[in-house]
């Protein structure tokens, strides 16, 4: 097999309300759980006559302009509510848009979330001060299938009868881990896309976007071909230098050491939901710059199928959700050698699923990936083999979807494949 850095495909899932009573929220899969941080609205005081109707309405036609501005290609238009008094401000906001452009956005819209006080910045700024959270909302052509939503914080003041941004940032600690960490907020960025792919490298880097682009090709395809043909999105692969994009931290001293690439997940509200409701679910790769010299197809392949199986749901045991992400990178693909799963299946049961006394639980399987992954893959593949693709794609479906406690699980298994999970480990052990 040679070296692999095994994924844990960790998620976060970022909650973000429609309106002026909601607020933000963080779950990641796979390494804890980060605690939401509350940021809570206080009403200005009434002592400072400022008509905060306008002020909103101020701020609503300057979000607007600014979505336009990316949608049309037009940097003047983008620039003109930016306080041109603040150069480094100006800098980063023109990088910002220079990314921006590159990606292809078929949607977009910046909604604000709710508005916030602070005394001291109404002490810097003056009263006119609007510190805001705002909703990003967008659709990356071919990429998504469906508007994905993510979190930002942005103040104003007016200035001249007319209100400017002033600070990008100030809102970030209270965002959710990853928030205002996109692949075009980390600096210049090159992106190259195909129909249902898109690779984002650094800029000047234009050799080893075209290559992770082949591969990605192929792998959108594999997935199609031997998982879910009915997957109509695509795969984003973020191979940036930075070590921190979106959640994925390739500063930990574990994650750098484990992990090629994440499949990082984003926050969809689906055909009826309404707007304060909203699903997450795997979308767009981040590779570990340590490894990116190991990505291939197969690799993309195994992340791709989480995006493509994000749709049924997140309650399936992990030990299929990798189990079946693997074996779909190990089956034969255009453009990759074929594997010698003989040796690999008789290599996993003497080295691995010999010693298990049971299956990985979801606590456990992240915490022994280098086990966890090849043991998802061998009860996988026995599956498919026993019960036949069809059977396993339909456990996967309906398990994750309601999939949420153990009983629920062996109810399911037993509808579908008439065992529950502790008789599929031993007619595996017994074997």
């Amino acid at each position: 097999m040679g070296r692999r850095a095994w994924l844990a495909a960790a998620g976060a899932v970022i909650a973000l309300s429609g309106g002026a009573a909601g607020g933000v929220a963080l779950h990641s899969r796979g390494h804890g759980t980060a605690e939401p941080v509350a940021v809570v609205s206080v009403p200005r005081p009434t002592a400072v006559q400022v008509d905060v109707t306008a002020q909103s309405a101020a701020v609503d036609a300057i979000l607007k302009r600014r979505a336009a501005a990316v949608l049309s290609k037009n940097e003047a238009q983008f620039l003109a509510d930016v306080d041109p008094r603040n150069k480094k401000l100006l800098a980063t906001q023109k990088v910002l848009f220079a990314n921006l452009v590159q990606f292809g956005f078929v949607k977009l819209s910046y909604l604000q979330d709710r508005p916030q006080f602070e005394q001291k910045l109404i002490d810097r700024y003056g009263p006119t001060t609007y510190l805001v959270s705002v909703v990003m909302s967008y659709q990356i052509g071919g990429i998504d299938d469906q508007p994905v939503k993510a979190p930002l914080g942005y103040m104003f003041v007016q200035r001249g009868g007319r209100y400017l941004l002033i600070n990008d940032t100030y809102l970030d600690k209270s965002l959710p881990f990853g928030a205002h960490k996109e692949a075009w907020d980390v600096g210049p960025v090159l992106v190259r896309r195909s129909a249902r792919a898109l690779v984002v490298v650094e800029r000047g880097k234009a050799q080893l976007a075209e290559s992770i682009l082949t591969d990605a090709e192929s792998a959108v395809r594999a997935v199609n071909k031997l998982w879910s043909a009915n997957w109509r999105g695509g795969g984003l692969v973020i191979a940036l230098d930075d070590r921190k994009v979106r959640v994925a931290d390739y500063t930990k001293p574990k994650d750098a050491e484990d992990f090629l690439a994440t499949a990082t997940y984003v926050y969809r509200t689906l055909p009826g939901e309404v707007q304060s409701e909203g699903t997450f679910g795997g979308a767009y790769v981040v590779v570990n710059p340590r490894y990116r010299d190991e990505l291939d197809a197969r690799v993309l392949a195994h992340e791709f199928t989480h995006v493509a199986t994000a749709q049924y749901g997140v309650d399936a045991p992990v030990w299929l959700v990798e189990g079946t992400a693997e074996y779909i990178e190990q089956l034969p693909m255009q453009g990759e050698r074929d594997l010698d799963l003989d040796r690999f299946r008789t290599m996993v049961r003497s080295k691995y699923f010999s010693k298990l006394k049971a299956l990985p639980t979801d606590d456990e399987f992240y915490t022994t990936v280098k086990s966890s992954y090849p043991i998802g893959w061998y009860v996988v593949d026995y599956i498919a083999e026993k019960y036949g693709t069809t059977k396993l794609a339909k456990v996967y479906k309906e398990l994750a979807r309601q999939g949420f406690s153990q009983n629920q699980r062996d109810l399911i298994f037993t509808a579908q494949l008439g065992r529950t999970e502790a008789q599929i480990f031993r007619d595996l052990k017994s074997r």
